[in-house]
């Protein structure tokens, strides 16, 4: 069993899509940035989406992929799989896989005006 597993990181501030080798729960905090991180759904394959629990008061720039999630994510976010014990396991969707769907890299203003931010 590796140490590390296969996941995809979206950072809306530089406007990447790539794939990212993560191992504990520090490396999740280390690629969303965060201390307080959760989960902000699932994608297709079972994969969880984690995001900044803190986001959408501490994020400028979002990541909108209604495919996925009908509401913008609020700051960087990162895709790993989940295996049947719930343990991190490799992402099933990859960077290529995520660079086709329909999404966009949006400003907190660009949201205000969708009406989902205050």
């Amino acid at each position: 069993m590796s140490d590390t597993h296969k996941g995809v990181l979206v950072d809306p501030y530089t406007k990447t899509i790539t794939n990212v080798q993560v191992g504990d729960f520090k490396d999740i905090q280390k690629h969303l940035q965060c201390s307080v991180f959760c989960s902000g759904g699932y994608d297709e394959g079972g994969d969880a989406i984690y995001v900044n629990d803190e986001g959408l008061f501490e994020e400028t720039e979002f990541w909108y992929a209604p495919e996925i999630y009908p509401y913008p994510y609020a700051g960087r976010v990162l895709f790993l799989g989940i295996d049947a014990g719930g343990n991190s396991a490799d992402s099933f969707l990859d960077a290529e896989d995520l660079e086709d769907i329909e999404a966009k890299f949006m400003s907190r203003d660009e949201v205000k005006v969708m009406g989902n931010l205050h």
